[in-house]
């Protein structure tokens, strides 16, 4: 009796053996906004991330930024077109975010993210809303403001 169990003990690592290791999920994968970034992010600031589910933060700020791709404020240059996740921990406010610099003249799509929702981990489904919007916030945020409720048109979930 003992080497038939021993056989099918061996059996058995055997073929866990020729299966290869389990596969498991990565830190980054596996984080969420809310469980990794949400809870330690400070009051009073807005949040983007170059990845989905706050992952790779690109900057904060406290005010408004109405050009992320130039040398001023606290978005910068490469950040422009960039974000996949947003984060708001402002203390009253909503943040509209723009799809193109707040100083283009002419229409300008945005989606907004408020205090309430405190975050959006992928921005791939957020639609800009507005004349002639195009496509979705992911990758696509040039600007951002701090705005009451009745500013904005559309949340990002």
């Amino acid at each position: 009796m003992r080497k038939m169990s021993a056989a099918a003990v061996g059996a058995v690592f055997l073929g866990i053996s020729l299966l290869g290791p389990v596969p498991s999920a990565s830190a980054a994968e596996a984080a969420t906004c809310y469980d990794e970034f949400y809870e330690t992010a400070l009051a009073g600031y807005v949040y983007a991330y170059n990845g989905a589910n706050c992952v790779g933060q690109l900057g904060l700020a406290v005010g408004n930024d109405q050009n992320w791709g130039d040398s001023g404020g606290s978005f910068q240059g490469s950040d422009n077109n960039k974000a996949s996740s947003i984060l708001n921990k402002g203390n009253y406010s909503e943040v509209k975010f723009f799809q193109y610099p707040t100083t283009y003249t002419g229409y300008n799509p945005h989606i907004c993210l408020s205090r309430a929702e405190g975050y959006a981990s992928n921005l791939s489904d957020n639609y800009f809303m507005g004349e002639k919007a195009e496509g979705t916030a992911n990758n696509n945020i040039s600007g951002h403001i701090w705005v009451d409720r009745t500013a904005c048109v559309e949340f990002a979930t």
